[in-house]
Formats: structure tokens, sequence, C-alpha cells
């Protein structure tokens, strides 16, 4: 960790600035729940393009520093370059992941802190999607707990098929975490479905007495907002990826491949 802290504190810094300048008032619980010693791996829900500060945020306020999986892609974006590549972050190419997979065992058998999104994508309808079986995965095979969190109200400031509220608003923003999940005797399946039921219980501890405006396009259909309910946000998302398919295809005929 030595050799990427530097960056890392700035980063850190920056994070801290604009969680400042926005004026969110964030409600850490469970801090106590994120060991502070080992591997361990650290599932978050997904939704809104902000909430990976509030994530890493909470997982350095137990000391640690967290190495994120992130979108492969993003390496395209200089300055993103430069912060995966300081900050130990690992890439995840969704076509051939195998790499980045065992860069995050390595991580978790190493001692550190993994970052992850077990629903890969951001959830439309700001409920939980279906979980993808890599955290489990990871888990068994590193011997190390996952602790599921979730970070409630970011969704407000940015996210898709939503308005863009960035300024200073001073929402108000809840982190939960739950209690560690050993993946004892467990196989990916049953693990995975463990941690989405853990999730889903942290989820409704942390919308528990959480402001939610009737028809505002950041609260759950199910909780009486404007948010697409999980079906339609499916379909949004399936008509999504088919498009960016096209459009990759597209360009590879155009570039004779």
């Amino acid at each position: 960790m030595a050799r990427r802290e530097p960056v890392y504190r700035v980063v850190l810094m920056l994070a801290k600035s604009i969680v400042g300048a926005q004026g969110l008032r964030v409600d850490y619980r469970g801090l106590e729940n994120i060991p502070a010693t080992g591997g361990v791996l650290v599932a978050v829900n997904h939704t809104s393009y902000v909430d990976f500060l509030e994530a890493g945020l909470t997982v350095k306020r137990t000391g640690r520093w967290p190495r994120y999986m992130v979108k492969a892609e993003l390496r395209k974006v200089k300055i993103m370059a430069f912060i995966i590549k300081h900050c130990g972050a690992i890439g995840v190419d969704r076509e051939h992941g195998a790499e980045s997979y065992h860069e995050a065992v390595a991580a978790l058998e190493a001692g550190e802190v993994v970052l992850m999104y077990p629903e890969a994508t951001i959830s439309r309808s700001f409920e939980l999607k279906e979980f993808k079986s890599g955290a489990a995965r990871m888990a068994i095979e590193a011997d190390v707990p996952i602790v599921p969190v979730i970070v409630w109200g970011t969704q407000r400031i940015w996210s898709k098929g939503t308005q863009r509220r960035i300024g200073r608003h001073r929402f108000p923003v809840v982190v939960e975490v739950g209690r560690p999940l050993r993946p004892d005797g467990a196989d990916p399946a049953a693990l995975t479905a463990r941690l989405r039921a853990a999730m889903g219980e942290a989820l409704e501890r942390a919308q528990d007495g959480f402001p939610a405006p009737a028809g505002e396009d950041w609260v759950p259909a199910r909780l009486g907002g404007g948010a697409p309910p999980p079906d339609e946000a499916l379909r949004l998302e399936q008509e999504e990826f088919a498009l960016r398919k096209a459009k990759r295809e597209a360009k590879r005929q155009t570039n004779g491949g």
C-alpha cells in the first residue's frame, strides 16, 4: 500500500472536498462490521454515478484503504488511467474477466480490502438487481468475509434516468454496513443468495425513516416514487445494452474489423 498511498491521499482529499462542497449529511452506520485487519470483500449496492465516493470514504473511516474493481474501459480516460494505476484499482473487462478476478483474489489473500458492485451496473429502479456470482466466488477462493454495504440517497444527486442535482444541496445520505458473511462451506449460488438477502435487509434499514417524497424520480416505485419498477428498469437496461452492442459492431465494421 505504501507506494499507492501518496496518490490515494490526494484522491481521498478530493472525495472529501466534493462531499463537503455538496454539504451532504452522511449517517454512517455499522462501521464496526468492517474487519480491522485481514482480507475482506466489501459488496456495495449501485444506484448512482457518485456512490463510489461514499463507499470508499466508508472503508477509509475504519483506517483501511479499499481497492476498487472498476470498468476497464475507464483506462481510456487519461486522468482515470492515472488514478486506477496509482490507487491500485482493479480494471474489470466484462468480456474477459479472468485476469481481474485473479488479481482481486490475490489482493484478498494478501490481506487487502477489495470493493465491488455485485449488481455490476446501476439499478435504475434503485432496488437490488440480480447479483453476479463473482463476489461469492472470490470470497470462497480467498477464504475471506464479505461485508454488505448499502449507500442510500446518492441517487438523488446523479443517476440514470434522474435529474442531475450537482451543487450544494445538503441532501441526507445513509451508509448501512451489515455484518460480515463468512464463506465457510458455501457454494457460490448459496453465498450469493445470502449476500443479496443481507443487502436487502440493510437496504430496508437504510430506507426506514428516510425522506421519500411522492413522485420524485429518485424514489423507488415501491415507496411511491417516480423511478421505474424493476421490470421496466430491466427492459430499459436491456435496450441500452443492445444499443451499445450495435454501436460497437458498427464501429468494428467501419474500421474494417
